[in-house]
């Protein structure tokens, strides 16, 4: 079954683009939802768009072929902290943290609870997998990555199932794990243990703060950078490294979806968007 992906906050996120822009990077393209808005509502704009999953990217030229933009989007297989290596004059960069509809109930590579694989590489190429990490690691680094990334409040009972039992070799196995070594919930209880494994797979949170600067020194003079985050954990690096940076934030408060959006589409919920721009006077700085 293939479920569609919809992109969050759309008309938030065009909201802020420049029409008049000559140059868009979308640093997460995922299947192209917001990189189609922007090529839209900026018909004159050249575009990157970046992942670093292959899948992805095969998945998202397909759409934009679908819809007759093939040729107005260059993609490019890498992460946005690599879009410096190709422009310093944006316009517009998009950042959309989530992870991909796919992923969770198609990719079959260990994000979902009853996957038959444990890997959870975005990238492919990235040695370490999440079994890796569940077979290998200490009971104390366990509970250190459920705490840190996950805010799991049963992290150390958590850790301890999981060394007793392992190898572990299954996402379906991980979750059973976890099933028995915590009470019920209303959400499901392996929930912030996946994602913590994803974070740390892929070193998500290193990879945004190690970027943003990086981002900033991307934009042309009055581009602006947006960033799109879905949790606690990246939407506080993202608030204090937007502040840390020589840019205007132009969202005091972080912009969240509407009651409409989230109850169309309930993966929104947890959205958080904050934009900044760069000052027209920087024209000219250095690195």
């Amino acid at each position: 079954m293939e479920f569609v992906h919809v992109s969050v906050m759309p008309e938030e996120v065009i909201s802020w683009a420049p029409q008049d822009a000559r140059l868009i990077v979308d640093g997460t393209a995922g299947e192209a939802g917001h990189t189609l808005l922007l090529a839209r509502r900026c018909p004159n704009a050249r575009i990157l768009a970046f992942d670093r999953d292959p899948e992805m990217l095969e998945r998202a030229r397909k759409k934009l072929g679908l819809a007759g933009m093939e040729n107005r989007v260059e993609l490019i297989r890498g992460s946005f902290g690599e879009i410096p290596e190709h422009t310093r004059e944006a316009d517009f960069i998009l950042l959309d943290l989530g992870v991909s509809m796919h992923h969770f109930r198609g990719a079959g590579r260990g994000f979902s609870y009853t996957d038959d694989s444990l890997d959870m590489r975005l990238d492919p190429d990235l040695e370490k997998t999440a079994a890796d990490i569940i077979n290998h690691s200490s009971e104390k680094d366990l509970k250190l990555i459920f705490q840190n990334y996950g805010e799991e409040r049963f992290a150390g009972r958590i850790a301890r199932a999981i060394v007793q039992k392992r190898p572990v070799r299954t996402a379906r196995d991980l979750s059973s794990i976890i099933l028995g070594s915590v009470p019920r919930s209303r959400s499901h209880p392996a929930t912030r243990v996946f994602q913590a494994l994803r974070i740390a797979v892929n070193d998500e949170l290193g990879e945004i703060e190690r970027a943003l600067p990086l981002l900033a020194r991307s934009l042309a003079p009055g581009g602006r950078l947006a960033v799109i985050s879905f949790h606690s954990l990246e939407d506080r690096i993202v608030k204090h490294g937007l502040r840390a940076l020589d840019l205007k934030i132009l969202t005091k408060k972080p912009l969240e979806p509407t009651e409409e959006e989230v109850r169309a589409n309930p993966a929104s919920r947890s959205a958080r968007l904050r934009v900044a721009e760069k000052p027209a006077d920087n024209a000219g700085e250095g690195p």
